[in-house]
């Protein structure tokens, strides 16, 4: 049995705030909290959702760790300790997974059967990258898929760890992070923003909105849109 640190759910109000704004927003709205550096709190563009076309996939991280190596067929134990740990997840989670083989491209990390059964403990998608398969099964299932490469073969996939922090694409991701998803890529959400993030995000569009206003009107020049941006 796999040690979780204590993992809190996403309040009913957040979640449904969330799933209706998309991610750039969201992480712009973020920023003026200064809880972290802008460099920070986003996975890198190398990890892309397969299904862009779905809305905003939100759920907290269960992290994971996983390789492929030629020889014996991997033990299958760890993959029922990764489900248990998957159980004991609030709803609805996602499973991050850290590709560690050394050859990414090599490797399905998961398909059709796993997907449907980490759905039916709660998940809403997965985060990897690494590989993933059975595309058009998947989305039919509704559940999330962001990864760097698309395999035909599961190969020998094996499990190294699960419950601690993980690297995709240069950010650090833990179990118990809030993980907001849609075509542009995948923002961690703080927790400690969330009940300021609905008036942060109004701001954000009533911002772009004027902005926009602005750039498409008669009035429009460079000049003026410097002055309107503090320069001079």
């Amino acid at each position: 049995m796999v040690q979780l640190p204590p993992v809190e759910g996403i309040a009913k109000k957040h979640l449904e705030f969330l799933k209706g704004v998309d991610s750039p927003t969201i992480a712009n709205a973020i920023e003026p909290f200064k809880v972290r550096d802008r460099t920070e709190g986003f996975i890198g563009g190398e990890v892309k959702s397969l299904f862009p076309e779905m809305p905003p996939m939100v759920g907290t991280a269960l992290t994971v760790r996983m390789t492929n190596r030629p020889g014996p067929i991997a033990p299958r134990e760890p993959w029922w300790d990764m489900f248990e740990a998957l159980s004991e997840i609030p709803a609805p989670s996602v499973l991050v997974v850290q590709d560690i083989s050394g050859h990414a491209s090599r490797v399905a990390l998961a398909g059709e059967g796993m997907a449907t059964l980490a759905k039916r403990l709660g998940a809403v998608g997965m985060v990897t990258d690494g590989g993933l398969r059975d595309v058009h099964e998947v989305r039919a299932l509704g559940f999330g898929y962001f990864a760097k490469y698309l395999v035909v073969s599961h190969a020998n996939f094996d499990i190294v760890d699960i419950g601690n922090p993980i690297t995709l694409d240069g950010q650090v991701v833990r179990t118990g992070d809030i993980l907001h998803g849609d075509a542009n890529g995948i923002v961690i959400v703080p927790r400690e923003v969330l009940d300021g993030l609905p008036a942060a995000v109004e701001e954000v569009r009533t911002r772009e909105r004027a902005t926009m206003d602005f750039i498409n009107s008669p009035e429009y020049t460079i000049a003026e849109a410097k002055k309107r941006a503090g320069y001079k």
